[in-house]
């Protein structure tokens, strides 16, 4: 039978010892915890610019497949192609007769849209002013610091395509790789008739 006075509690050594191992645990349970944290970041991220590309490619497109529509058969315009090939903006211009009157003056009947800087605006009337459809909108997809152009088609004097080309880029530096995340997606428009 042990007495009472023979029974030893931990000795500082040991409770050290014990400290130690628990900071490090901790430490390393931390470290796990601040790189699942980047990683969510970087997919909300990453999630994010792919949809702010995909929504701007959907409206783009819908505008696009509209262009050429004349049901009174008065010979308009199907597009009107960028002119100005070194200002930087791409653009692009539509007509439809949506509300089959003959002419392209009501909403959403010419309307223009282009890449400048990084947004992409649209003016869905002729005399109407621009209205901002995605921003963070940066059209370099290989990161070189030069826009590739948004609207490519397949011929410059009687087109009867267009390549539709968006490179969306994330607002912030990814937590994970400390660069932009970069999301390109693009499509092809068969016009309704030759211009």
């Amino acid at each position: 039978m042990k007495s009472p006075g023979n029974e030893r509690g931990f000795t500082m050594l040991e409770a050290l010892i014990a400290v130690a191992i628990l900071l490090m645990a901790m430490t390393a349970i931390a470290g796990m915890l601040i790189q699942c944290s980047r990683i969510g970041m970087s997919q909300r991220l990453a999630a994010n610019t792919q949809s702010d590309a995909r929504s701007s490619l959907a409206l783009i497109l819908g505008k696009l497949r509209t262009a050429g529509w004349d049901p009174m058969s008065a010979g308009l315009q199907v597009v009107q192609l960028d002119t100005n090939l070194g200002d930087n903006i791409s653009e692009i211009e539509t007509f439809a007769d949506l509300d089959a009157d003959g002419d392209t003056d009501g909403l959403n009947e010419q309307v223009l849209i282009r890449h400048v800087g990084d947004r992409i605006e649209w003016r869905r009337e002729a005399s109407g002013s621009f209205e901002i459809l995605a921003i963070g909108v940066s059209n370099d997809s290989d990161g070189n610091g030069a826009p590739e152009p948004m609207f490519v088609p397949d011929s410059t004097t009687n087109p009867t395509r267009v390549v539709v080309q968006i490179t969306a880029e994330s607002p912030e530096l990814d937590p994970v790789t400390r660069a932009p995340i970069r999301f390109t997606v693009a499509s092809e428009v068969v016009f309704r008739k030759k211009l």
